[in-house]
């Protein structure tokens, strides 16, 4: 059986394919069509759309939004072969109630998109936090797991008097999923740390920038604003409290009063850092508070997680070191984007009933450059030289070992934000010029954003406290031993911290071998890892894309499949 899921969410569009309980295959829209966070929905419903985005995201957002028509073909064709839907063999397409949904006195477009999908299998009405926690238990390698969903809220559901859910506890059991307790907007985890990032003069979908920043605090102000900001509950929930007016919430008053909004462009003050470190010890109490009590009512020691405050590896790590969990799975396209796969999931074991299930062996679900495909891009590339290289692996280890910063597509590209891998700038990790040279000149990145690397699995705890578990998906932060932080500088963050990726042989055999002929040549098991994208840019996906970016970044060498590749 296969089945296709759809995420049309405001945080960006995704598709994925499962069949028969595999994940085959997913791709984020915005990698297609080369517009980062890529929305989609009805040319008649586009109107209604910004207007839910500046409610979210304030008045000046300008995101980006597709005709579904003009998109789809796209999406489809990456995860199926196919460009209608009628050839593609589906036999259940499955969506939440997102950004493509009837309209009250406007439910004409939505009965034409209806009518698009003629004859194949249709639901389009599936719970936004069911999906994530079908989304994250799935994926996981347990037979048998506790699921936490967190994010900024869902859809408004009429179950619910018409409003969203931010958080839920589930049990995860078979193939099914258990819905324990459930915590409304407007408590929300998510929508209090986009506060505080909107404050900080970032914008939408840069809340990492806030975790980076929360580094350089201190705790004078959460001293004083703790105090009342938030009620943590016996079952696990929690309560934002209201201000005295009741026209807003107790936090973000105190955060207008603490400091006044930042301006882009301009230099953080010590007060907007301790600012962010107060919104980042907010997030991790009310974390392990909510995990430690799903804890205690389910028994169970292994905890699957999903939605966007997934992604916060700082706060992942608190779980495991602050809880009764012994292990984590974060599914690696943690946010709504990886609601496609949730999607895909709950409609091959609930609606279909399949009974086959195969955890996600990896990220990597995008589609691969086939050698014609390099080779064609190749022959069309100007101010290029290159060569097939009979071990690519060994080739760039010596590249980096001597100092350069490379490009490194290889297969499918990864499904979440985090590279890992497959569209990854390569660098060595052993000087800070590392990532001087990174921020000023190939990424042109905010200096106090970190560099994550990937570590041979075998020796990651030679130099990170790996907590007892390893870290495929780049979603820990974890400390670096205090006895080698001088021996790789470039990717240890100001607090002795890094964000670790825990690389296995025989899941990347390839870029394994890369790490370990680097770490042959230097003694050191890891490399600089981060994602291959210019600023403001989303991650390559073709091999005419990373040519382009080559150029762009002003990057010392690239190698796609077995191709190396210099700027002439």
């Amino acid at each position: 059986m296969r089945v296709l899921g759809l995420g049309f969410t405001s945080h960006g569009s995704a598709a994925c394919l499962v069949e028969d309980g595999h994940v085959v295959a997913a791709v984020n829209l915005e990698r297609l069509t080369r517009v980062k966070f890529a929305l989609v929905t009805l040319p008649d419903y586009r109107v209604l759309v910004k207007s839910i985005r500046a409610n979210t995201f304030g008045p000046n957002d300008n995101a980006p939004i597709a005709n579904f028509y003009d998109v789809f073909p796209q999406l489809l064709e990456a995860v199926t072969g196919h460009r209608r839907i009628q050839d593609a063999r589906i036999d259940l397409v499955v969506k939440t109630k997102d950004l493509i949904r009837p309209v009250r006195n406007n439910t004409g477009p939505f009965e034409e998109f209806v009518e698009y999908f003629d004859g194949v299998p249709i639901a389009f009405d599936v719970e936004h936090h069911l999906c994530h926690s079908y989304q994250a238990y799935l994926c996981s390698p347990f037979e048998d797991a506790a699921i936490l969903t967190v994010d900024g809220l869902g859809e408004r559901l009429e179950r619910l008097g018409n409003q969203a859910l931010s958080l839920t506890h589930a049990d995860g059991r078979g193939n099914r999923v258990e819905v324990l307790t459930e915590v409304q907007h407007p408590s929300s985890i998510g929508e209090m740390y986009s506060d505080v990032t909107l404050h900080l003069g970032f914008g939408a979908e840069q809340e990492g920038n806030t975790m980076a920043l929360a580094a350089f605090g201190t705790d004078t102000y959460h001293r004083t604003a703790r105090e009342g900001a938030y009620e943590l509950h016996d079952d696990g929930s929690f309560t934002l409290c209201p201000n005295e007016s009741g026209d807003g919430l107790l936090h973000q008053d105190r955060m207008r009063a603490f400091t006044p909004k930042r301006e882009r462009g301009t230099e953080f003050t010590q007060d907007q850092f301790d600012l962010a470190w107060a919104y980042q010890q907010f997030a991790e109490e009310i974390l392990v508070h909510t995990a430690s009590k799903l804890q205690e009512k389910t028994g169970q020691t292994r905890l699957a997680m999903a939605g966007g405050v997934a992604l916060n590896c700082v706060a992942n790590s608190e779980i495991l070191k602050r809880t009764a969990f012994e292990d984590l799975y974060i599914m690696p396209n943690a946010g709504d984007r990886g609601l496609a796969a949730g999607c895909a999931l709950y409609g091959y074991h609930v609606l279909l009933e399949g009974t086959e299930r195969h955890p996600l062996r990896h990220d990597f679900l995008g589609p691969p450059n086939t050698d014609e495909q390099i080779v064609a891009a190749l022959e069309k590339a100007e101010g290029i030289e290159h060569h097939r290289s009979d071990d690519i692996a060994a080739e760039c280890a010596r590249l980096v070992a001597d100092g350069a910063i490379i490009g490194w597509v290889q297969g499918g590209a990864e499904f979440g934000p985090r590279a890992l891998g497959h569209r990854s700038l390569i660098a060595d990790p052993r000087s800070a010029e590392t990532k001087k040279r990174l921020d000023t000149e190939v990424k042109r990145r905010e200096w106090f954003r970190p560099y994550a690397p990937s570590a041979l699995a075998d020796h990651a705890d030679e130099y990170f406290d790996m907590l007892g578990v390893d870290s495929p998906y780049m979603l820990l932060a974890v400390d670096t031993r205090p006895e080698v932080r001088d021996e790789v500088p470039a990717i240890v963050h100001v607090d002795g911290s890094a964000r670790v990726q825990t690389v296995e042989q025989d899941v990347d055999p390839l870029y394994h071998r890369l790490i370990s002929q680097f770490y042959e040549l230097t003694g050191i098991p890891l490399v600089v890892d981060t994602s291959f994208n210019g600023y403001g840019e989303p991650m390559v996906e073709t091999a005419e894309d990373a040519i382009a970016a080559m150029h762009q970044m002003g990057l010392d060498a690239l190698a796609v499949g077995d191709h190396l590749i210099r700027p002439r």
